[in-house]
């Protein structure tokens, strides 16, 4: 199913802090304006230092139609109101039109680096079953 943003509204997901978006094929990136930057250099670094999973992404949205909605809440507790194990610093879950990924704004780059790890995981997991879904049609 082709992702909307009229749909992610609806979704329990979506936060009225996120005043901002970046959609770049396979990638949603929801935040709030004053977190630009850092929503800026997670959309960079996920391009420029995971290269073959870009690909991945791209090549697995193209046929399933979904795609990965990256939301960057400002704080723990908005991550917590929306998810269900607010204990994790990555929370995903899988909806119909892909898979919604959470996370607060990093709040330096060592932090920064260890959500990108947990968040390239989850989109490992993600396309490793949609690949899997695929197979068994």
């Amino acid at each position: 199913m082709a992702a909307t943003y009229s749909s992610f509204m609806t979704t329990r997901f979506y936060s009225p802090v996120f005043n901002t978006a970046l959609f770049d094929g396979p990638l949603r990136i929801y935040f709030s304006q004053s977190y630009e930057s850092a929503a800026l250099k997670v959309y960079h670094l996920l391009q420029s230092q995971y290269p073959e999973q870009w690909s991945r992404l791209k090549e697995c949205s193209q046929q399933s139609k979904e795609h990965v909605f990256l939301m960057m809440y400002p704080e723990k507790k908005d991550l917590e109101m929306v998810f269900s194990d607010g204990s994790k610093p990555i929370q995903t879950q899988e909806w119909e039109e892909g898979v919604a990924i959470g996370f607060c704004q990093p709040q330096n780059d060592l932090e920064l680096t260890h959500q990108l790890d947990l968040i390239t995981k989850s989109i490992d997991v993600w396309i490793q079953k949609i690949k899997n879904h695929e197979i068994s049609l």
